[in-house]
């Protein structure tokens, strides 16, 4: 009976000991450190970072303009926010408007970097501070973007990309590896930027404000 006694207490004791603890060969949680500047695919320079950071602007309740923030929601819901050279509501220098906005059809052609792939078209142009992009559209099917080109007026440097994924294409997503490059064009466009984001490896995400942004908006049936 005394046998059992003992053991009992020293259980409780161990037990009660063992709550506090920490164990010596478990490292202790880091924070990440944010890096003070973003080298792009597309240039040869790095840029300095932003200095404007605010979370990203909500989409639109209007379920035909919804656009999402990127194909994987989970690895973007880590970036707590979008670094951004101006804020959605600024009004830019070089045009004193936010982003300047219009049908495709009314761009004046020499403005185009590219001539689109045979039996395409251009979707969509779009002008920030660094970067032209031209979207080009699928074969046969004007108002359905595929090919992405995006030029970086520093060096001249150009990349194509190509989204097959209509779902994703239509939000003007666009993959390279481990980088990510959307077209952001949501909310109000009396009130708001567009932007062009860039989805880094590391979680981070940086927005360039667009001057100007034409896309193709007269699909039949709309």
């Amino acid at each position: 009976m005394k046998l059992k006694i003992v053991c009992l207490s020293g259980l409780l004791l161990l037990v009660l000991t063992g709550c506090g603890s920490i164990n010596p060969s478990q490292p202790l949680a880091t924070q990440p450190t944010s890096e003070s500047s973003f080298t792009s695919p597309l240039a040869s320079e790095s840029v300095e970072a932003p200095v404007v950071t605010e979370p990203a602007a909500p989409s639109p309740t209007n379920p035909e303009l919804v656009q999402a923030p990127h194909p994987n929601a989970e690895t973007i819901a880590e970036a707590p926010t979008i670094q951004r050279d101006y804020a959605p509501t600024s009004p830019l220098p070089s045009t004193g408007q936010v982003t300047l906005r219009g049908n495709i059809r009314n761009l004046e052609t020499d403005r185009l970097i590219a001539e689109c792939p045979p039996d395409s078209a251009p979707y969509a142009f779009a002008e920030s501070t660094n970067y032209i992009v031209q979207i080009c559209s699928a074969e046969y099917d004007p108002w359905m973007p595929k090919y992405y080109l995006g030029h970086a007026k520093a060096d001249g440097s150009e990349i194509w990309l190509t989204n097959e994924e209509h779902e994703t294409a239509r939000q003007l997503i666009f993959e390279n590896s481990d980088y990510t490059y959307i077209l952001y064009r949501d909310a109000d466009p009396n009130e708001t930027n567009a932007y062009l984001e860039v989805h880094n490896p590391d979680g981070t995400v940086y927005a360039e404000a667009l001057l100007y942004f034409y896309e193709r908006t007269d699909r039949p049936g709309q």
